[in-house]
């Protein structure tokens, strides 16, 4: 897929990120590589995080540059752990979800139990919400990549490709750009090209001060996003174009055609012929070559989405700490006071293992700044 990607970078469709099996990998909060935009971070006097990012297709592989995670966090004698399940891949094998399973569907169609221990297994799965214990805290989160493009609350930033937990407002404003309805009649607009793409200022607003319900301010937050009219590029993290002048020449050339062209074209078949005209220049073919070339200088700096949030097989030490813990709770107990056998481990190195394999220990960021 990366192959045939680069040799028609600029015929990628981003409707194709709405397919089914781009729902594959991500991680949890924790890592330093993952901005952060939190309106406790703000340094406005309204509370409000302000700042534009330019999220990109990942140059690794286009059509995963938007990661969905599914993830549960553990709770054990040992402290927390937050694990990417295999669900994230579609692999339904996960022995949490599982466990789960076996839990959940231990109530019979006519709401009875064949056993006491069944009656406990259910209360295991079931929310604490709805009365159950919560044993199976199971958490979804979305992640792209961007480049800040200006940040006055962390301006150290700027400049800088980082991984941001997508918000669903944020990501419905730029699929109605780059994927929108066939009955819209509208044109497909690439936002998240590196080259010839858009900016988003985004307003991230704290909720209400609730002095009964405090966590109201951080459950509550809005994402407010606009995306820019004209095309915006991406730099190195110094702020160093990527193309050199000739190059930014036939940039700005195939921009200008397509924008007069194909983006701001409204009438669907006028528009798909003349696309068809400028692919076929010799000035597009040109940039195809240019582009090339910009993905493998993009991957010298910028940090690959699924290798460094994805789904990753748990180690021994992991898995065996998953089947201790899935034991504890189909027996009826809870695993943060029970524990089966002393742990093989130290603490401090389970932690570096997990974290080596993109599942660190949740701290205060377990929940990220998004309400979701």
């Amino acid at each position: 897929m990366e192959n045939q990607i680069e040799n028609d970078v600029l015929g990628f469709d981003p409707r194709t990120l709405l397919e089914p099996e781009t729902s594959s990998q991500s991680t949890s909060g924790g890592n330093s590589m993952i901005y952060h935009t939190r309106p406790a971070d703000s340094k406005a006097e309204d509370g409000v995080y302000r700042s534009t990012i330019k999220v990109i297709y990942s140059p690794f592989d286009f059509r995963h540059s938007i990661l969905e995670q599914q993830s549960y966090a553990i709770h054990d004698a040992q402290g927390w752990l937050t694990l990417v399940s295999s669900l994230t891949v579609n692999d339904k094998s996960c022995p949490i979800f599982t466990a789960w399973k076996q839990c959940h569907f231990a109530m019979q169609k006519d709401g009875t139990f064949k056993t006491d221990l069944d009656k406990i297994r259910y209360q295991q799965a079931l929310t604490s919400d709805k009365g159950g214990n919560g044993m199976f805290d199971k958490r979804f989160s979305r992640y792209v990549t961007i480049q800040v493009i200006s940040d006055k609350n962390q301006p150290e930033l700027e400049g800088q490709y980082l991984f941001w937990k997508l918000p669903k407002s944020i990501l419905d404003i730029m699929n109605a750009k780059q994927a929108p309805s066939a009955e819209s009649g509208k044109p497909v607009i690439p936002i998240m090209d590196c080259l010839f793409g858009r900016s988003i200022d985004i307003e991230v607003t704290p909720g209400p001060d609730d002095a009964q319900h405090p966590e109201r301010k951080t459950r509550e937050i809005k994402y407010l996003g606009e995306i820019s009219e004209d095309v915006v590029s991406c730099t190195t993290p110094t702020g160093q174009p990527l193309l050199t002048a000739d190059e930014q020449t036939i940039l700005d050339t195939y921009i200008d055609e397509m924008s007069k062209n194909v983006w701001k074209n409204k009438d669907p078949e006028d528009r798909a012929a003349k696309l068809a005209t400028i692919n076929a220049e010799e000035n597009t073919k040109q940039l195809r070559s240019i582009y090339s070339k910009v993905i493998e200088t993009m991957k010298t700096f910028c940090p690959d989405l699924n290798k460094e949030l994805g789904y990753t097989p748990w180690d021994a030490t992991t898995m065996q700490r998953v089947k201790d813990w899935i034991t504890i709770v189909l027996a009826g107990n809870d695993p943060a006071n029970v524990t089966v056998a002393p742990p093989t481990t130290a603490t401090s190195d389970v932690v570096l293992t997990t974290a080596a394999n993109g599942m660190p220990a949740p701290v205060n960021e377990s929940t990220d700044d998004l309400p979701f």
